[in-house]
Protein backbone atom coordinates (compact mmCIF):
# COMPACT_ATOMS: atom_id res chain seq x y z
CA UNK A 1 0.00 0.00 0.00
CA UNK A 2 1.07 3.37 -0.64
CA UNK A 3 2.50 5.77 1.83
CA UNK A 4 -0.93 8.05 1.15
CA UNK A 5 -3.32 4.96 1.54
CA UNK A 6 -1.91 3.93 5.27
CA UNK A 7 -2.34 7.91 6.35
CA UNK A 8 -5.72 7.70 4.79
CA UNK A 9 -6.72 5.15 6.69
CA UNK A 10 -5.28 5.91 10.35
CA UNK A 11 -7.19 9.52 10.09
CA UNK A 12 -10.60 6.94 9.09
CA UNK A 13 -9.83 4.75 11.89
CA UNK A 14 -9.27 7.76 14.60
CA UNK A 15 -12.55 9.26 13.38
CA UNK A 16 -14.36 6.33 13.91
CA UNK A 17 -12.64 5.82 17.52
CA UNK A 18 -13.32 9.97 18.17
CA UNK A 19 -17.25 9.58 17.22
CA UNK A 20 -17.61 6.63 19.58
CA UNK A 21 -15.98 7.61 22.54
CA UNK A 22 -17.76 11.41 22.34
CA UNK A 23 -20.51 9.70 23.01
CA UNK A 24 -24.21 10.22 21.36
CA UNK A 25 -25.60 14.13 20.73
CA UNK A 26 -28.87 14.95 19.27
CA UNK A 27 -28.89 17.28 16.03
CA UNK A 28 -32.91 16.73 15.77
CA UNK A 29 -35.14 13.74 15.86
CA UNK A 30 -36.05 11.49 12.85
CA UNK A 31 -38.44 13.23 10.18
CA UNK A 32 -42.12 11.39 10.94
CA UNK A 33 -42.10 11.17 14.68
CA UNK A 34 -45.05 13.23 15.73
CA UNK A 35 -47.24 10.88 16.68
CA UNK A 36 -49.16 11.68 13.73
CA UNK A 37 -51.45 9.61 11.94
CA UNK A 38 -49.46 7.44 10.29
CA UNK A 39 -46.24 8.04 12.49
CA UNK A 40 -43.91 6.58 14.79
CA UNK A 41 -42.70 8.51 18.05
CA UNK A 42 -38.77 8.42 19.51
CA UNK A 43 -40.50 6.12 22.10
CA UNK A 44 -41.61 3.46 19.56
CA UNK A 45 -38.54 3.62 17.56
CA UNK A 46 -35.81 2.29 19.31
CA UNK A 47 -34.64 5.78 20.98
CA UNK A 48 -36.11 7.25 24.24
CA UNK A 49 -38.15 3.73 24.34
CA UNK A 50 -37.42 2.21 28.08
CA UNK A 51 -41.05 5.25 29.77
CA UNK A 52 -44.30 4.76 28.15
CA UNK A 53 -45.34 7.86 26.42
CA UNK A 54 -47.22 10.65 28.63
CA UNK A 55 -45.94 8.99 31.87
CA UNK A 56 -43.43 11.32 33.26
CA UNK A 57 -44.25 14.69 34.99
CA UNK A 58 -43.48 17.46 32.48
CA UNK A 59 -46.07 19.59 30.79
CA UNK A 60 -45.87 20.49 27.13
CA UNK A 61 -48.02 23.57 25.13
CA UNK A 62 -48.57 24.05 21.71
CA UNK A 63 -49.45 27.74 21.24
CA UNK A 64 -50.49 28.39 17.64
CA UNK A 65 -50.41 32.31 18.20
CA UNK A 66 -54.02 32.81 18.05
CA UNK A 67 -56.64 32.63 20.40
CA UNK A 68 -59.58 31.31 17.77
CA UNK A 69 -59.36 30.04 14.46
CA UNK A 70 -57.33 30.56 11.83
CA UNK A 71 -56.76 33.05 8.95
CA UNK A 72 -56.26 31.65 5.48
CA UNK A 73 -52.73 32.80 4.27
CA UNK A 74 -51.81 34.89 7.92
CA UNK A 75 -48.39 33.91 9.17
CA UNK A 76 -48.57 33.18 12.94
CA UNK A 77 -45.74 32.70 15.42
CA UNK A 78 -46.38 29.43 16.96
CA UNK A 79 -44.74 28.84 20.28
CA UNK A 80 -44.18 24.93 21.48
CA UNK A 81 -43.40 24.33 25.12
CA UNK A 82 -41.73 21.69 27.65
CA UNK A 83 -41.97 22.23 31.27
CA UNK A 84 -39.88 19.81 33.59
CA UNK A 85 -37.98 20.52 36.90
CA UNK A 86 -35.92 17.76 36.91
CA UNK A 87 -34.66 17.89 33.31
CA UNK A 88 -31.75 20.29 31.58
CA UNK A 89 -32.35 18.69 27.88
CA UNK A 90 -35.24 18.84 26.11
CA UNK A 91 -36.68 17.92 22.32
CA UNK A 92 -39.72 18.55 20.08
CA UNK A 93 -41.03 17.61 16.85
CA UNK A 94 -43.85 19.11 15.24
CA UNK A 95 -45.92 19.24 12.28
CA UNK A 96 -49.39 20.46 10.83
CA UNK A 97 -51.96 18.41 8.96
CA UNK A 98 -55.21 19.09 7.18
CA UNK A 99 -57.80 16.55 7.88
CA UNK A 100 -57.08 14.00 4.99
CA UNK A 101 -53.38 14.09 6.62
CA UNK A 102 -51.82 15.90 4.45
CA UNK A 103 -49.27 19.12 4.86
CA UNK A 104 -51.38 22.30 6.04
CA UNK A 105 -50.11 25.29 5.18
CA UNK A 106 -46.24 26.57 5.72
CA UNK A 107 -43.94 26.01 9.18
CA UNK A 108 -40.74 28.25 8.85
CA UNK A 109 -37.95 28.69 11.06
CA UNK A 110 -37.37 32.17 12.70
CA UNK A 111 -34.13 30.70 14.84
CA UNK A 112 -32.04 28.62 13.20
CA UNK A 113 -29.38 28.17 16.16
CA UNK A 114 -32.09 26.34 18.43
CA UNK A 115 -34.59 24.63 14.89
CA UNK A 116 -34.60 22.87 11.82
CA UNK A 117 -36.73 21.39 9.03
CA UNK A 118 -36.93 18.21 7.92
CA UNK A 119 -38.71 15.96 5.24
CA UNK A 120 -39.04 12.30 5.28
CA UNK A 121 -37.21 10.91 2.09
CA UNK A 122 -38.89 7.31 2.49
CA UNK A 123 -42.41 7.84 3.17
CA UNK A 124 -45.03 10.86 4.03
CA UNK A 125 -42.48 12.56 1.71
CA UNK A 126 -45.71 15.20 1.61
CA UNK A 127 -45.37 16.36 5.48
CA UNK A 128 -42.39 18.74 7.05
CA UNK A 129 -41.49 18.71 10.44
CA UNK A 130 -39.81 21.44 12.42
CA UNK A 131 -37.24 19.97 15.15
CA UNK A 132 -34.55 21.03 17.89
CA UNK A 133 -31.21 22.04 16.49
CA UNK A 134 -28.30 20.58 19.16
CA UNK A 135 -28.15 23.81 20.31
CA UNK A 136 -31.60 23.89 20.66
CA UNK A 137 -31.71 21.05 23.38
CA UNK A 138 -30.79 22.91 26.59
CA UNK A 139 -33.20 24.91 28.80
CA UNK A 140 -34.11 28.59 28.83
CA UNK A 141 -34.08 28.53 32.28
CA UNK A 142 -34.18 26.08 34.71
CA UNK A 143 -36.48 22.78 33.33
CA UNK A 144 -38.40 25.16 30.64
CA UNK A 145 -37.62 25.39 27.24
CA UNK A 146 -39.51 26.88 24.31
CA UNK A 147 -38.76 26.66 20.14
CA UNK A 148 -40.66 29.73 18.47
CA UNK A 149 -41.68 28.87 14.43
CA UNK A 150 -43.68 30.76 11.98
CA UNK A 151 -46.45 28.97 10.31
CA UNK A 152 -48.03 29.94 7.38
CA UNK A 153 -51.75 29.27 7.76
CA UNK A 154 -53.12 26.98 4.58
CA UNK A 155 -55.56 29.09 1.69
CA UNK A 156 -59.06 28.84 2.20
CA UNK A 157 -61.43 25.81 1.88
CA UNK A 158 -58.64 23.95 4.15
CA UNK A 159 -60.65 23.18 6.41
CA UNK A 160 -59.26 22.42 9.84
CA UNK A 161 -55.66 21.46 10.74
CA UNK A 162 -54.23 20.13 13.48
CA UNK A 163 -50.69 21.01 15.00
CA UNK A 164 -49.11 17.56 16.19
CA UNK A 165 -46.39 17.37 18.18
CA UNK A 166 -43.46 14.81 20.05
CA UNK A 167 -41.72 15.99 23.25
CA UNK A 168 -38.78 14.53 24.83
CA UNK A 169 -37.64 15.51 28.43
CA UNK A 170 -34.35 14.43 28.64
CA UNK A 171 -31.92 13.19 31.65
CA UNK A 172 -28.57 14.47 30.20
CA UNK A 173 -27.15 11.37 30.62
CA UNK A 174 -25.50 11.10 27.25
CA UNK A 175 -27.63 8.26 26.06
CA UNK A 176 -31.41 7.56 24.97
CA UNK A 177 -32.38 6.04 28.27
CA UNK A 178 -34.06 7.32 31.31
CA UNK A 179 -35.71 10.03 29.38
CA UNK A 180 -39.77 10.78 28.77
CA UNK A 181 -41.63 11.56 25.76
CA UNK A 182 -44.60 13.14 25.11
CA UNK A 183 -47.22 13.72 22.52
CA UNK A 184 -49.52 17.06 22.11
CA UNK A 185 -51.95 18.15 19.40
CA UNK A 186 -53.99 21.13 18.48
CA UNK A 187 -56.77 21.15 16.16
CA UNK A 188 -57.58 24.90 15.07
CA UNK A 189 -61.03 25.54 13.14
CA UNK A 190 -60.50 27.72 9.87
CA UNK A 191 -61.65 31.45 9.96
CA UNK A 192 -65.24 31.75 7.97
Amino acid sequence: MHKSNHMALLFLAGGICLSLTLGPSSSGAPASHTGAPGESTCAKSGCHDDKAINTGTAKVKIDPGTTGPYAPGKTYTLSVSITDAGSKRFGFQLTALDSLNAKAGKIKISDAESTQMLHNTFMLQDREYATYTFGGTGADSPGKKTWKLQWKAPASGTGPVTLYAAFVSANDDETDKGDHVYLHSIKLEELK
